[in-house]
């Protein structure tokens, strides 16, 4: 139920609604993401940015991108807004060296059907991405070590690895490898011992029940060693996820003209494959599972030695080792 009614519209909103298709998609829209707001005001210029996103999607999907843009929970909001809302990741590294004994890979994986994935989870209105992150890591190592699927903690690094010692900053954002080196000093507690609660809060006490023992960078700028370390288990990376792409992305394969790589957002690899003939890498995110493919992403793969990646992907990735 919307704050006010719908009853009482300005002369202006009306004019608006005459000139466009988008507002029987608006009303669904406020239903469909349960949006409120404070005021008529309120109500015009969020239909204007609204009314703006969904214009901007129709012209992309008429270019026949690899990707599709859509209706997203986001598409009430400016780009500015997004990228505020959603992408606090805070660049840094401080895991050991990758090294593989793999000597081949599979052509493809997804390690959501050997059961080393939890659902998708949303970070809220809190900076918290680099957490999803971490805790998808370590979810996946260790459902592949000890055979147990076990749903982490996000709250518990968001109130606890603050500070100087980790290097994170709660809802204001911090750094996977900071997180890891928490868990590797203290242990992990589950999501039911420990909920989120999407805002820094004051450490409390909980009953650890999954363990580190170390940390591993991958080589950066080399998706060839990427590849080899996705094929062991979920790996955290970096991505730059503040463009309207990523507001309003509903599936296919982001490209590399879709993003830069100044890095925003942590996220989960976990898998790659190919979509028709464009080899792709399998992201989880944390923005619920109504945003992208049921709360994923799929992003642009090479076998480069030598570049950032698509959206920087290759820039800064680290798993966590049990």
């Amino acid at each position: 139920m919307q704050l006010f009614s719908f009853t009482v519209l300005s002369t202006s909103l009306l004019a608006l609604f005459a000139s466009a298709d988008h507002w029987d998609n608006f009303e669904n829209f406020i239903e469909r993401f349960n949006k409120k707001y404070n005021s008529i005001k309120d109500f015009e210029t969020r239909f204007e940015i609204y009314r703006d996103n969904m214009e901007y999607v129709i012209a992309e999907n008429a270019l026949n991108n690899s990707y599709t843009l859509g209706e997203t929970v986001f598409a009430d909001m400016t780009q500015d807004e997004f990228h505020f809302y959603k992408n606090n990741f805070m660049v840094g590294s401080s895991c050991g060296a990758f090294s593989s004994t793999l000597s081949t890979v599979p052509s493809s994986i997804d390690w959501r059907t050997k059961g080393a994935v939890t659902p998708v989870k949303d970070q809220g209105q809190c900076g918290s991405c680099w957490s999803f992150s971490a805790t998808g890591a370590m979810e996946g190592a260790w459902q592949i070590a000890k055979g147990n699927l076990v749903s982490l903690s996000e709250q518990q690094l968001v109130d606890c690895s603050a500070g100087i010692k980790y290097g994170n900053h709660g809802c204001n954002g911090g750094l996977m490898d900071g997180a890891f080196q928490y868990a590797i000093d203290n242990g992990m507690c589950t999501e039911g011992d420990y909920s989120y609660h999407a805002k820094s809060g004051t450490c409390t006490e909980c009953q650890p029940v999954v363990f580190m023992s170390s940390c591993t960078d991958v080589t950066p700028q080399n998706e060839v060693d990427l590849e080899k370390a996705v094929a062991m288990g979920p790996v955290s990376v970096a991505i730059e996820a503040d463009t309207r792409t990523f507001q309003m992305y509903t599936g296919g394969v982001i490209t590399g003209s879709s993003c830069g790589t100044n890095l925003d957002h942590g996220v989960l690899v976990v898998g790659y494959g190919t979509e028709g003939t464009q080899p792709y890498w399998l992201v989880k995110n944390s923005w619920g599972e109504s945003w992208g493919e049921d709360g994923y992403v799929k992003i642009e793969k090479s076998s480069s030695t030598k570049t950032k990646g698509t959206c920087g992907i290759a820039m800064q990735p680290s798993f966590p080792v049990v």
